[in-house]
C-alpha cells in the first residue's frame, strides 16, 4: 500500500470511528425517547432495559453506518483540502480517482458487512427486540386496562374502567366484578373514582376506590329461595390483588419468526413465492365457485327442468312459459344466488388484498436488504468531492452538509416506501428510487471535483426532478 493511501485512510478512519459511535450515541437517545413510556415504572431491572436496547441497536446500526460514511468522508476530504493536502496531490499529478481508491475499497468492505448483518443477524436482533417489547408491554396490568373494556388479566376478578386521566392516573366509573368463589357474578363492587398502583416487589396490586358500594349476594340455606345479597357502602377503600407471575415473563419468541423483518433473503422469497401461489389458487377456486353458483342449468334443475345436457336456451321464453308462482321462485331463487355470489366474491377480494399486501410487505424487506447497505457507497460518492469541493475540515460545516443529504435521502426512501406498502408503486421500483436519485447525484459531484469545476445541476437532472415531483403530485 502506497504511502498516499495511509494518509486518506488515516484522514477516513478517525472520523469514522468518531461519527459511528457519536450517531449511534444520538439514535439511542432517539429511541429511548420514543420508548421511555414503554420502559419507565414498571418496575424492570437494568438488565433487561439494556438487553432491549441491545437487540433493537441492530435496526439503529443499519442506519449509522451510512451516516457515518457520510459524514466521515466530507471531513476527511474537507480537512486535506483545507490543510492544501489535496491541492499538493493534484499538484503531483494525482488524479482524485487514485485518492478516493482506498475509501472506495474500505466502503466497499462496509457494504459486504451491512448485507450479511442485515441478511443474517438484523432479522435474529429484530425477532428479540419485537419479543422482548411485547413482554415489557404486558408487564404492569394497570396500563393495560383500557376505557370502557372488560379486563381479565388480574386471576379472579374482571375489571372496567369508564375512563383514565393519563397524567395523573385517576381511574373513574370503575366496576369490579369478584369470581374467587367459583359462583358466578355474585360479588360486585362499583365506586366513582380511584387509583391503581403495584408494590415495590411487584407481587401485589393495590386498587384505592372512592366513593362507591358493594354487592354480594348471599348463600341460601337449602329450599329456601328469598335471594338474599348485602350492600356496602364506602368512602374509602382499598382491594388488594395478588399478582401471579409478577416478573417479566418471556414469550414464545416463534410467535413473531414470521413477519418479514424477522427473515433473511431466501426465506422472503420462499414466503413470498408461497402466498403468491396461494392468491392464485384462491382466484381459480373462487371463478369456479362463482361459476358454479352462477351457472343458469342448475338454477334450472332446482325447479325441475327436463334438460340434462347443456343446451342453448333463451332465458326469457323459458321464463315465460313458467307460471307466475314459478316466476316469482325463480326470481327469488336467482336473487339469494347473486347475493351469495356478491358476498363470496367481497370476502375472496378482502383476503387477497391482505395477501397481496403480505406480498408487498416481503417484498419490500427484500429489496431494503440491498439499498440500504448500498447507501454506503452512495453516501461516499457524494460526500467525498463534497468535501474536496468544500475545504472545509471540522465538524461543523461537514456535519451540516451530511446531515441535508441524508435528509434527502432518508425522506425519499420513506416516501416511496409508502407508495410500496400501499401497492401504489411496485417495491423492485420504489424502493430503489432513493438510490436512482441520489446516485446520478454523487457522479455529478464526483465528475465536479476530479475536473475542479463549478457545482451547478445540469438542466437535464433538474427537468427529471420536476418531472418525478409532478408524477408525486397527480400532475402530468
Amino acid at each position: 500500500m502506497k504511502k498516499i493511501h495511509i494518509l486518506v485512510l488515516k484522514a477516513f478512519i478517525g472520523p469514522f470511528i468518531l461519527t459511528f459511535f457519536m450517531t449511534m450515541f444520538v439514535l439511542i437517545l432517539q429511541f429511548l425517547w420514543m420508548y421511555i413510556d414503554e420502559l419507565v415504572g414498571k418496575g424492570l431491572e437494568w438488565g433487561v432495559i439494556l438487553e432491549f436496547i441491545f437487540y433493537y441497536s441492530g435496526n439503529l446500526f443499519m442506519m449509522a453506518l451510512p451516516l457515518a460514511t457520510l459524514l466521515s468522508a466530507i471531513m476527511a476530504m474537507g480537512n486535506l483540502g483545507e490543510h492544501n493536502e489535496l491541492l499538493a496531490l493534484k499538484g503531483a499529478g494525482i488524479s482524485l480517482q487514485r485518492i478516493l481508491a482506498p475509501l472506495v475499497a474500505t466502503t466497499c468492505l462496509f457494504v459486504g458487512v451491512g448485507f450479511l448483518f442485515s441478511n443474517n443477524l438484523l432479522p435474529y436482533f429484530n425477532l428479540k427486540s419485537t419479543a422482548l417489547l411485547y413482554d415489557i408491554r404486558q408487564q404492569r396490568p394497570e396500563l393495560q386496562i383500557k376505557e370502557g373494556l372488560f379486563y381479565d388479566g388480574i386471576s379472579d376478578y374482571t375489571i372496567r374502567v369508564g375512563s383514565k386521566h393519563e397524567k395523573s392516573g385517576l381511574l373513574c366509573d370503575i366496576m369490579i366484578y369478584n369470581h374467587s368463589t367459583g359462583s358466578g357474578n355474585r360479588s360486585l363492587t362499583v365506586a366513582d373514582s380511584g387509583y391503581m398502583r403495584i408494590t415495590s416487589n411487584q407481587k401485589y396490586l393495590i386498587l384505592t376506590l372512592y366513593n362507591g358500594s358493594s354487592y354480594d349476594e348471599l348463600k341460601e340455606s337449602a329450599g329456601e329461595r328469598k335471594y338474599p345479597f348485602r350492600i356496602n357502602n364506602f368512602s374509602l377503600e382499598e382491594t388488594v390483588f395478588e399478582l401471579t407471575g409478577y416478573g417479566l415473563e418471556r414469550s414464545d419468541g416463534n410467535l413473531f419468526k414470521n413477519r418479514s423483518k424477522m427473515l433473511n433473503l431466501r426465506q422472503l422469497s420462499l414466503i413470498s413465492d408461497s402466498l403468491q401461489r396461494e392468491n392464485q389458487s384462491r382466484a381459480l377456486q373462487q371463478a369456479r365457485s362463482f361459476f358454479l353458483l352462477s351457472n343458469f342449468q342448475r338454477g334450472a334443475s332446482d325447479f325441475g327442468s327436463t334438460y340434462t345436457k347443456p343446451h342453448r336456451l333463451n332465458a326469457d321464453s323459458l321464463l315465460q312459459a313458467c307460471g307466475v308462482e314459478q316466476q316469482l321462485q325463480i326470481a327469488d331463487r336467482a336473487l339469494v344466488l347473486a347475493k351469495q355470489a356478491q358476498n363470496n366474491l367481497l370476502s375472496q377480494a378482502s383476503d387477497m388484498q391482505f395477501t397481496n399486501r403480505e406480498v408487498s410487505q416481503h417484498n419490500i424487506e427484500w429489496h431494503l436488504k440491498f439499498t440500504v447497505p448500498l447507501s454506503c457507497m452512495i453516501f461516499l460518492l457524494i460526500g467525498a468531492p463534497l468535501g474536496a469541493i468544500i475545504r472545509k475540515g471540522g465538524f461543523g460545516t461537514p456535519f451540516l452538509v451530511s446531515l441535508l443529504v441524508f435528509m434527502l435521502y432518508y425522506v425519499t426512501s420513506m416516501l416511496f416506501e409508502r407508495l410500496a406498502r400501499n401497492s401504489e408503486w411496485t417495491p423492485r421500483i420504489a424502493i430503489w428510487m432513493s438510490t436512482i436519485i441520489t446516485l446520478p447525484i454523487g457522479l455529478f459531484f464526483t465528475y465536479k471535483a476530479a475536473t475542479d469545476q463549478r457545482v451547478t445541476l445540469p438542466k437535464w437532472y433538474l427537468k427529471v426532478m420536476t418531472w418525478i415531483g409532478n408524477l408525486l403530485g397527480g400532475k402530468p
